[in-house]
């Protein structure tokens, strides 16, 4: 028999709940559409045990181009709160939201200003 493969990834409600929060902008840009939901907090090779992992508040709702920048800026990132590191919890990190706003993400897809 074949081994199940591990659940990982925002649920289908839960990416409903980050991209009503994103209203149809990039929340790091604030320009771009809403394209995808990005792992703040990266889920690692083979998906995190964390509990908080695919909740709300490690979700960014994000456009390609930013992503990507994301991706390859990870100093930056990081400093922005587009990226989370390990062992820290998401809804305790602030994040400049539309390049001006600094806030905390709750898991009720809510936003707090700071």
């Amino acid at each position: 028999g074949s081994v199940p493969k591990p659940v990982t990834g925002f649920s289908r409600a839960t990416k409903e709940l980050i991209y009503d929060r994103a209203a149809g902008h990039c929340e790091c840009c604030g320009v771009g559409p809403v394209e995808q939901a990005h792992h703040r907090r990266p889920r690692a090779a083979g998906g995190s045990k964390a509990p908080d992992t695919d909740l709300p508040s490690n979700g960014l709702g994000i456009c390609r181009r930013c992503h990507d920048m994301v991706e390859s800026r990870r100093e930056l990132a990081l400093d922005r709160g587009w990226l989370v590191r390990q062992g820290y919890d998401p809804a305790a990190v602030p994040v400049l939201r539309h390049g001006s706003d600094w806030v905390v993400f709750d898991n009720g897809g809510g936003v707090a200003a700071l």
